[in-house]
């Protein structure tokens, strides 16, 4: 008698099945974040996250290009990354699948795939934020002006103050708004404003205060830091600092928002959720709890009412 033992079945998530060389992927956030975590190739440069940002934000905006290439090494069977890290971090960050093209090289030993990485390791082919922001001209070396990381936060905010907090989704928005020149002009105006946000932020900005970095937060930040300068440093300073805020007081809520929110909202959301705050705070009254309702972003004391 001849006994049958099963056959395993093959896992349909295999990375031979998903890794197919020449094939366009769509590559999720779970997805990238397994890949970095099984094909990490020991020879990379340190990761350059301004340069990670750069491609989340530009994914954020829907202006990166689909289709740029994702190259892996297979040696012995297995998988090493060695060209796309910073978009797979990018794609983790902004939380937006992005179409990929997979290229697979097969090689023998350890110096064939080093010399393969070495192919793409090219450096000088991406600028920075910060960079782009000092080929602007808008950050600043002397003591007390832009840093190069508040003015890259600025750039990020610029479009949101261009198209007047209006729900606009990013590809429907005003050319003006991806375009450096257009940007510069309109971020020299804001300048003095994001100066002040920068030393609010100086005051105790940390991980578990991220949020505060966020495009959508750093505008509206902007608006009010411009339009109600002395109003604006009491709220932002105190909401940053978070020491000793009471509860009902509006920095306080818009703390305990951030605390909980999840990494992934929309950057509508939280301009929101900072208005309400920043409203509650202008008024002298109470908030305890923001909600995101969805309409008009006001921003009273400033000109941005809900209108067009």
């Amino acid at each position: 008698m001849t006994i049958k033992f099963p056959v395993p079945k093959r896992d349909p998530q295999a990375l031979d099945e998903i890794l197919i060389s020449g094939a366009s992927l769509l590559i999720t956030p779970e997805l990238a974040k397994r890949l970095l975590a099984e094909c990490p190739y020991d020879g990379q440069r340190p990761l350059d996250d301004e340069r990670a940002l750069l491609h989340a934000e530009r994914m954020e905006h829907h202006t990166f290009l689909p289709n740029s290439q994702i190259a892996f090494v297979r040696l012995n069977g297995r998988y090493y990354l060695v060209n796309g890290r910073h978009r797979m971090h990018a794609i983790e960050l902004s939380a937006i699948p992005y179409l990929c093209r997979i290229e697979v090289y097969d090689v023998a030993t350890n110096p064939e795939m080093d010399a393969i990485y070495c192919r793409f390791d090219q450096p000088g082919s991406q600028r920075t934020l910060p960079q782009v922001s000092r080929s602007l001209g808008l950050h600043d070396d002397f003591e007390g002006g832009l840093k190069p990381t508040t003015a890259a936060l600025m750039l990020r905010a610029i479009p949101l103050l261009m198209i007047k907090f209006r729900r606009i989704a990013p590809v429907h928005r005003p050319r003006a708004t991806r375009d450096l020149d257009s940007k510069k002009a309109f971020a020299l105006e804001w300048k003095p404003a994001a100066i002040l946000y920068q030393g609010c932020l100086d005051v105790g900005l940390t991980v578990r205060t991220g949020r505060f970095r966020n495009a959508g937060v750093v505008a509206v930040a902007l608006a009010t830091l411009h339009h109600q300068p002395d109003r604006a440093v009491q709220f932002w300073e105190g909401a940053i600092r978070n020491d000793g805020l009471q509860a009902g007081d509006p920095r306080q809520a818009l703390c305990n928002d951030f605390m909980v929110r999840g990494r992934t909202n929309h950057e509508f959301d939280l301009v929101e959720v900072s208005a309400v705050a920043w409203n509650a705070f202008w008024q002298d009254r109470q908030l305890k709890i923001t909600k995101v309702m969805g309409g008009p972003i006001k921003l009273l004391g400033t000109p941005y009412l809900g209108g067009e």
